[in-house]
């Protein structure tokens, strides 16, 4: 392997990425380690393995680290404005696990829109949840964000919660008003925890003089996908902290989920996306006037774009009624969309899209017939808890048709597309109201409990 000169490669700074990319391009060292490749492999035809290291002495060790590491998370906090930063290589789903590891036992309050991660820590950790019931705007399906009047009430009427916690930005782009229900939480003595899976690239918005108050890290615990929406691989995320908490503490939670075997091409990947970020920080602002040229030409043409006072600027969600079938065709002209599901389509952008990219979606999209979407989902059906979700996930079970459940208990989660919200999760009754939206939104059998 030929060796290059990486600090000509790179101007900006990511050490630890350096080092992991200095040991994978030492010729002189002999590997008697993990893993069973030993960098010798060719993966993809790329010399990729050379990369793919484990914990030694040369390299790093996520849960001891030493110099590079730690100074490449404590550069994520500066970057991100918050107190302490971890890294992951699990993804968000395990910083959702994290996070909630510090409330073992205790009631928490959720927007019912959260990811099946979340659902499933609370269920192991035995955390009571009370959920606020997120609304559809009437006209095109789309999921809304909780509102603060709505975590007030809860809060009001609940005084033994101790967290909230909510998903802003939700997939659809629409973003919740943290700085408001950040202050309500600080009112009433609870944590605030926001899983920003989708948001890492919102705080380079903030300082903007015409963007809107996003406060994406103004959290007690946020937790980052950065490789949702910033240069990293998949699987590398992080957990912010906004309280004084030591690393050894996270990390002590962490291990109660993660595999002791992180990837280290994760790790430095999420260095190497920081490093660039800190550098590049304009880059995004400029993929945002793009996006917005390409939102102004389809609205002009009479396509739904969807869009809200707090909405994230790198994302474009088109609502219509033959929505499956464009995306159908825009797949077959090598346009491939995040998501569609229902009236809307999902489009995920960067500054790593090409200007080529921006014209090959723009010219296919105009070149759509657009139907006007049509509102299908009713109110959305609250439910109760008959028996705690663990009880109900690892007891007996059997499948039975939706119509012959009503006032079972449900023994595994429900969460169809659309709307992607979860319509039971394990240990609540079926209610009628639960069975007849469930059968709108096709879902013919539930597994509910033996009991």
């Amino acid at each position: 392997m030929n060796s290059i000169d990486i600090t000509a490669e790179m101007d900006f700074n990511a050490n630890f990425y350096k080092k992991i990319r200095q040991y994978g391009e030492n010729n002189g060292i002999h590997r008697f380690h993990m893993p069973g490749h030993k960098g010798a492999e060719k993966f993809f035809g790329t010399d990729i393995a050379a990369y793919d290291v484990t914990e030694t002495e040369k390299t790093d060790n996520l849960f001891f680290p030493k110099e590079e590491l730690i100074e490449a998370e404590q550069r994520a906090a500066r970057l991100f404005g918050v107190k302490r930063t971890v890294f992951l290589a699990g993804g968000a789903t395990l910083g959702n696990q994290t996070a909630l590891s510090f409330f073992q036992g205790r009631k928490i309050l959720f927007e019912r829109n959260i990811h099946i991660s979340a659902l499933n820590a609370a269920m192991l950790l035995d955390i009571e949840p009370v959920f606020a019931y997120n609304g559809f705007d009437s006209h095109t399906d789309v999921v809304l964000p909780i509102s603060p009047d709505e975590i007030q009430k809860k809060l009001d009427k609940d005084k033994d919660i101790s967290a909230v916690f909510l998903t802003s930005p939700n997939y659809y782009g629409l973003c919740a008003d943290i700085r408001s229900i950040k202050e309500i939480c600080d009112k009433h003595a609870v944590k605030l925890i926001v899983d920003n899976s989708h948001g890492t690239h919102l705080v380079f918005f903030e300082n903007c003089s015409d963007a809107p108050d996003y406060c994406s890290h103004m959290a007690d615990i946020t937790v980052d996908s950065a490789h949702k929406t910033l240069p990293s691989l998949t699987g590398a995320a992080m957990i912010h902290f906004n309280f004084e908490i030591s690393r050894e503490e996270i990390c002590s939670h962490m291990l109660a989920f993660s595999s002791t075997s992180p990837s280290f091409l994760i790790l430095a990947s999420l260095d190497y996306a920081c490093g660039w970020c800190e550098k590049n920080k304009v880059r995004f602002q400029e993929t945002s006037n793009k996006v917005d040229k390409l939102k102004e030409k389809l609205k002009s043409q009479g396509i739904h774009v969807i869009e809200s006072d707090l909405y994230d600027p790198m994302r474009l969600c088109i609502a219509a009624k033959n929505a499956a079938k464009i995306d159908l065709h825009l797949r077959n002209k090598g346009i491939i969309s995040e998501m569609q599901t229902g009236n809307l389509i999902v489009f995920m952008l960067s500054p790593f899209n090409s200007d080529e990219d921006f014209s090959a979606i723009e010219n296919a999209l105009l070149e759509e017939h657009f139907e006007c979407p049509e509102h299908n989902i009713k109110p959305f059906p609250e439910t109760t808890m008959a028996i705690p979700s663990k009880k109900a996930f690892f007891g007996k079970n059997t499948e039975t048709d939706v119509k012959k459940a009503v006032g079972m208990i449900a023994a595994r989660a429900v969460i169809p597309y659309p709307p992607g919200v979860p319509i039971l999760i394990p240990g609540e009754l079926i209610t009628k109201e639960n069975a007849d939206f469930l059968m709108i939104n096709n879902t013919k059998k539930v597994t509910v409990c033996e009991i």
